[in-house]
Protein backbone atom coordinates (compact mmCIF):
# COMPACT_ATOMS: atom_id res chain seq x y z
CA UNK A 1 0.00 0.00 0.00
CA UNK A 2 1.14 3.49 -1.04
CA UNK A 3 2.00 5.86 2.05
CA UNK A 4 -0.36 8.03 2.41
CA UNK A 5 1.14 11.83 1.22
CA UNK A 6 0.65 14.99 3.17
CA UNK A 7 -1.12 17.73 1.57
CA UNK A 8 -0.43 19.06 -1.83
CA UNK A 9 0.55 22.72 -1.91
CA UNK A 10 -1.46 24.83 -4.05
CA UNK A 11 -1.50 28.70 -2.15
CA UNK A 12 1.13 26.68 0.30
CA UNK A 13 -0.94 28.60 3.59
CA UNK A 14 -2.07 26.02 6.73
CA UNK A 15 -4.30 28.53 8.43
CA UNK A 16 -3.98 28.23 12.03
CA UNK A 17 -7.53 28.62 12.98
CA UNK A 18 -7.20 29.12 16.48
CA UNK A 19 -10.16 31.83 17.46
CA UNK A 20 -12.19 32.13 19.90
CA UNK A 21 -15.16 30.30 19.27
CA UNK A 22 -16.79 28.36 16.70
CA UNK A 23 -18.96 31.76 15.17
CA UNK A 24 -15.32 33.10 14.79
CA UNK A 25 -13.93 30.41 12.84
CA UNK A 26 -17.01 29.93 10.41
CA UNK A 27 -16.46 33.87 9.72
CA UNK A 28 -13.03 33.74 9.12
CA UNK A 29 -13.23 30.66 7.01
CA UNK A 30 -16.61 31.61 4.79
CA UNK A 31 -14.13 34.81 3.72
CA UNK A 32 -10.54 32.48 2.52
CA UNK A 33 -11.52 29.04 2.59
CA UNK A 34 -10.74 29.19 -1.29
CA UNK A 35 -7.10 30.51 -0.86
CA UNK A 36 -5.98 28.25 1.42
CA UNK A 37 -4.72 24.61 1.19
CA UNK A 38 -5.34 23.25 5.03
CA UNK A 39 -6.60 24.39 8.11
CA UNK A 40 -4.95 23.54 11.39
CA UNK A 41 -6.63 23.36 14.70
CA UNK A 42 -5.19 24.17 18.17
CA UNK A 43 -6.93 23.11 22.00
CA UNK A 44 -8.55 26.25 22.27
CA UNK A 45 -11.21 25.76 19.86
CA UNK A 46 -11.70 22.06 19.78
CA UNK A 47 -11.96 22.41 23.60
CA UNK A 48 -14.50 24.82 23.59
CA UNK A 49 -16.42 23.47 20.76
CA UNK A 50 -15.68 19.50 20.97
CA UNK A 51 -13.93 17.28 18.14
CA UNK A 52 -17.10 17.73 16.34
CA UNK A 53 -15.28 20.78 15.01
CA UNK A 54 -13.25 18.62 12.65
CA UNK A 55 -16.48 17.00 10.83
CA UNK A 56 -18.21 20.68 10.26
CA UNK A 57 -14.91 22.34 8.78
CA UNK A 58 -15.17 19.48 6.50
CA UNK A 59 -18.15 19.09 5.57
CA UNK A 60 -18.18 22.68 4.78
CA UNK A 61 -15.51 23.53 3.05
CA UNK A 62 -14.27 20.17 1.61
CA UNK A 63 -10.42 20.79 3.13
CA UNK A 64 -8.02 19.03 5.09
CA UNK A 65 -7.97 19.47 8.89
CA UNK A 66 -4.69 19.47 10.21
CA UNK A 67 -5.33 19.27 14.09
CA UNK A 68 -2.06 20.52 15.57
CA UNK A 69 -2.47 18.62 19.46
CA UNK A 70 1.34 18.47 19.97
CA UNK A 71 0.63 14.38 21.13
CA UNK A 72 3.69 13.86 23.80
CA UNK A 73 3.40 11.03 25.99
CA UNK A 74 3.67 6.96 26.34
CA UNK A 75 2.87 5.26 22.60
CA UNK A 76 -0.19 3.42 24.25
CA UNK A 77 -1.51 6.61 25.22
CA UNK A 78 -0.31 9.16 21.99
CA UNK A 79 -1.73 6.02 20.01
CA UNK A 80 -5.16 6.06 21.40
CA UNK A 81 -5.57 9.95 20.54
CA UNK A 82 -4.00 9.48 16.78
CA UNK A 83 -6.62 6.91 16.29
CA UNK A 84 -9.32 9.09 17.68
CA UNK A 85 -8.17 12.22 15.74
CA UNK A 86 -8.10 9.69 12.74
CA UNK A 87 -12.03 8.41 13.32
CA UNK A 88 -13.11 12.03 14.00
CA UNK A 89 -11.75 13.11 10.35
CA UNK A 90 -8.56 14.84 11.13
CA UNK A 91 -6.22 14.33 8.00
CA UNK A 92 -2.87 15.29 9.96
CA UNK A 93 -1.75 15.77 13.39
CA UNK A 94 1.30 16.81 15.23
CA UNK A 95 3.51 14.45 17.44
CA UNK A 96 6.22 15.68 19.43
CA UNK A 97 9.93 14.38 18.37
CA UNK A 98 10.88 14.05 22.04
CA UNK A 99 8.44 10.69 22.13
CA UNK A 100 11.82 9.11 20.40
CA UNK A 101 12.22 6.71 17.75
CA UNK A 102 9.73 3.69 19.14
CA UNK A 103 7.52 6.58 19.83
CA UNK A 104 7.36 7.62 16.04
CA UNK A 105 7.56 4.14 14.56
CA UNK A 106 4.14 3.10 16.99
CA UNK A 107 2.58 6.32 15.90
CA UNK A 108 3.14 5.72 12.34
CA UNK A 109 1.22 2.02 13.04
CA UNK A 110 -1.32 3.86 14.92
CA UNK A 111 -1.77 6.10 11.90
CA UNK A 112 -2.85 3.00 9.73
CA UNK A 113 -2.53 4.90 6.65
CA UNK A 114 -5.88 7.04 7.28
CA UNK A 115 -3.64 9.90 8.62
CA UNK A 116 -0.66 11.98 8.04
CA UNK A 117 2.15 12.31 11.02
CA UNK A 118 3.62 15.82 11.67
CA UNK A 119 6.49 15.60 13.90
CA UNK A 120 7.33 18.60 15.88
CA UNK A 121 10.84 19.48 16.33
CA UNK A 122 11.42 23.24 17.42
CA UNK A 123 9.06 25.98 19.41
CA UNK A 124 8.94 29.08 17.38
CA UNK A 125 8.97 31.64 20.67
CA UNK A 126 12.33 32.49 22.46
CA UNK A 127 11.88 29.82 24.37
CA UNK A 128 12.32 27.33 22.07
CA UNK A 129 16.19 28.39 21.95
CA UNK A 130 16.74 27.24 25.41
CA UNK A 131 16.05 23.37 24.77
CA UNK A 132 14.87 22.39 21.61
CA UNK A 133 16.16 24.07 19.19
CA UNK A 134 20.07 22.23 20.18
CA UNK A 135 18.05 18.44 19.34
CA UNK A 136 15.71 19.47 16.46
CA UNK A 137 18.15 18.56 13.63
CA UNK A 138 18.16 14.87 15.56
CA UNK A 139 14.64 14.96 15.77
CA UNK A 140 14.23 15.89 12.14
CA UNK A 141 15.75 12.81 11.45
CA UNK A 142 14.16 10.36 13.35
CA UNK A 143 10.76 11.65 11.57
CA UNK A 144 12.69 10.67 8.22
CA UNK A 145 13.77 6.73 9.77
CA UNK A 146 10.45 6.48 11.11
CA UNK A 147 8.72 7.68 7.54
CA UNK A 148 6.54 10.83 8.70
CA UNK A 149 4.56 12.81 6.45
CA UNK A 150 5.67 16.11 7.75
CA UNK A 151 8.02 17.91 9.98
CA UNK A 152 7.76 21.45 11.75
CA UNK A 153 10.35 23.87 12.09
CA UNK A 154 10.22 27.45 13.17
CA UNK A 155 8.70 30.02 9.92
CA UNK A 156 10.48 32.22 11.95
CA UNK A 157 13.82 31.22 11.72
CA UNK A 158 15.04 31.39 8.05
CA UNK A 159 18.19 29.30 8.86
CA UNK A 160 16.47 26.74 10.60
CA UNK A 161 14.46 25.85 7.34
CA UNK A 162 17.55 25.70 5.40
CA UNK A 163 19.20 23.52 7.19
CA UNK A 164 15.75 21.08 8.01
CA UNK A 165 15.37 21.06 4.10
CA UNK A 166 18.92 20.30 3.44
CA UNK A 167 18.76 17.57 6.14
CA UNK A 168 15.02 16.23 4.82
CA UNK A 169 15.35 16.98 0.83
CA UNK A 170 12.01 15.82 -0.98
CA UNK A 171 11.54 13.21 1.63
CA UNK A 172 9.07 14.80 3.33
CA UNK A 173 6.88 18.40 3.42
CA UNK A 174 8.08 21.08 5.74
CA UNK A 175 5.24 23.18 7.86
CA UNK A 176 6.77 26.44 9.73
CA UNK A 177 4.60 27.67 12.45
CA UNK A 178 5.10 31.46 13.16
CA UNK A 179 4.46 33.06 10.30
CA UNK A 180 3.21 36.79 10.49
CA UNK A 181 2.56 37.75 14.27
CA UNK A 182 5.87 35.94 15.45
CA UNK A 183 7.51 37.75 12.62
CA UNK A 184 7.94 34.78 9.93
CA UNK A 185 7.32 35.52 6.26
CA UNK A 186 5.35 34.18 4.21
CA UNK A 187 7.79 34.54 1.15
CA UNK A 188 10.41 34.43 2.91
CA UNK A 189 9.80 30.13 4.40
CA UNK A 190 9.03 29.78 1.01
CA UNK A 191 12.42 31.02 -0.89
CA UNK A 192 14.41 29.09 2.42
CA UNK A 193 12.74 25.65 1.47
CA UNK A 194 9.35 25.38 3.63
CA UNK A 195 6.61 23.94 1.97
CA UNK A 196 3.64 25.47 4.22
CA UNK A 197 3.78 28.92 6.20
CA UNK A 198 1.68 28.28 9.21
CA UNK A 199 -0.67 31.52 9.54
CA UNK A 200 -3.10 32.35 12.23
CA UNK A 201 -3.47 35.68 14.13
CA UNK A 202 -2.39 37.83 11.29
CA UNK A 203 -5.45 36.14 8.96
CA UNK A 204 -7.73 35.43 11.76
CA UNK A 205 -7.53 39.00 13.52
CA UNK A 206 -7.56 40.79 9.93
CA UNK A 207 -10.89 42.75 9.38
CA UNK A 208 -10.33 41.38 5.59
CA UNK A 209 -9.01 38.07 6.54
CA UNK A 210 -9.31 37.95 2.42
CA UNK A 211 -8.03 40.79 1.30
CA UNK A 212 -4.70 39.98 3.90
CA UNK A 213 -4.18 36.76 1.46
CA UNK A 214 -4.58 37.95 -1.75
CA UNK A 215 -2.05 40.66 -0.60
CA UNK A 216 0.25 37.93 0.51
CA UNK A 217 -0.49 35.38 -2.95
CA UNK A 218 -0.10 38.62 -5.05
CA UNK A 219 3.49 39.78 -3.62
CA UNK A 220 5.52 36.28 -4.36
Amino acid sequence: MEKKKFIEPKSHIILALDTENEEKAFWVMDQCYDLIDCIKLNYPLVLKTGLGIIGKLKDKYKLPIFCDFKVADVPVTNNRIIKIVANAGGDAIMVHGIVGPDGLEEAMKAADNKISIVVQTEFTHPGGLVFTQGIADSLVELALRAGCQAVQTPGNRPERIKKVKSIVGDKCKIVCCGVGAQGGSYKTVLESGGDFPIIGRAIYQSSNPREYIVNLLNNL
